[in-house]
C-alpha cells in the first residue's frame, strides 16, 4: 500500500485499490456488504478501517429514526426491531445496541411502553411512538432527504438535476 494510503486519514489511492468497476470476488464482499455494488464513490476508496469506522458513524446517526419509523407501523418488541434492523443490511448487530437505544427513546418521551404476556415465554415490553415521537420523526425525514439529495449532488460533481 502507497504512503498516503496509510495516513491518519486512512484513505487508499486508486492504485492500491485497482480499477473503481472491477467485480468484487466472494472474498472482497464478506467484510464489506456494499463492495459488490458497482458504484464509484468515496467508500469504495476507502481501506476497511476507515470503511468500518464511517459506517458506525452513519449507523449511529440514523438509527433511532429507523426505529421511530418501525414503530409508525405498529407496536414492537425490542428483539423484534433487532431482527428487523438486522435483516435491513446490517443496521443492528445486536441486542445490545438495540436496547439502551429504547431506553433513551423512552427517557425522552418519543416512545412509550406496555408489557403484553407471550405465548412464548415471560411477558414482553412493546414501544409505541408517541405524538412527540412522530414529530420527531417527520423533522427527521425532511432533514435527512435535504442532507442526502446535497451529498448526493456533491459526489456527482457538483451537476444539477
Amino acid at each position: 500500500m502507497s504512503s498516503k494510503a496509510s495516513s491518519s486519514r486512512d484513505l487508499a489511492s486508486p492504485e492500491d485499490i485497482g480499477p473503481a468497476q472491477k467485480p468484487a470476488t466472494k472474498s472482497d464482499t464478506h467484510n464489506f456488504p456494499y463492495a459488490s455494488r458497482p458504484t464509484l464513490g468515496t467508500l469504495c476508496r476507502m481501506v476497511p478501517s476507515a470503511t468500518t469506522k464511517l459506517l458506525t458513524q452513519m449507523r449511529r446517526g440514523a438509527i433511532e429514526y429507523c426505529v421511530l419509523s418501525l414503530l409508525q407501523e405498529e407496536d414492537r418488541y425490542g428483539f423484534e426491531l433487532t431482527k428487523t434492523l438486522s435483516a435491513a443490511d446490517g443496521l443492528v448487530t445486536s441486542e445490545g445496541t438495540i436496547y439502551p437505544l429504547l431506553a433513551r427513546l423512552r427517557q425522552e418521551g418519543l416512545v412509550r411502553t406496555t408489557w403484553k404476556e407471550s405465548q412464548q415465554g415471560p411477558p414482553r415490553r412493546y414501544y409505541r411512538i408517541t405524538k412527540d415521537g412522530k414529530a420527531a420523526l417527520e423533522s427527521f425525514i425532511v432533514q435527512w432527504h435535504r442532507f442526502r439529495d446535497t451529498v448526493d449532488q456533491l459526489l456527482d460533481g457538483g451537476k444539477h438535476d
